[in-house]
């Protein structure tokens, strides 16, 4: 799935959640309470934050293989297949887990610019 239909598939995903805003543009992400928790990489790749419970449901069906980006490896996050893009509702499940998630972490101060 290119970059766009992605976008658009994600578009949908945030319209499901009360108070959730697409932000950035090269990285399209969500955040709560300062915390990141989804994002669409320049690639197109999807990636969602998740429990290590989740995580671990998730490698049950899909690869739950660490994200990598800018060499670092991101913790938590978790890449979705061009097969679980294909399955809306299943994938607005596991948005939702993401969201659920995100709202349990620690907010962080956002770093705004002078």
């Amino acid at each position: 799935m290119d970059r766009d239909a992605v976008l658009a598939l994600y578009d949908r995903l945030i319209e499901r959640h009360d108070g959730l805003a697409r932000k950035g543009k090269a990285t399209a992400y969500t955040a709560v309470n300062g915390n990141m928790f989804s994002f669409v990489g320049p690639d197109g790749e999807l990636c969602l934050r998740l429990s290590q419970a989740d995580i671990k449901s998730y490698g049950v069906e899909f690869s739950n293989d660490p994200v990598v980006r800018y060499n670092s490896v991101m913790n938590g996050y978790v890449a979705v297949p061009d097969a679980l893009l294909e399955q809306e509702d299943l994938l607005a499940n596991w948005f939702a887990r993401s969201v659920e998630f995100a709202g349990t972490l620690k907010s962080k101060p956002t770093k705004k610019k002078n």
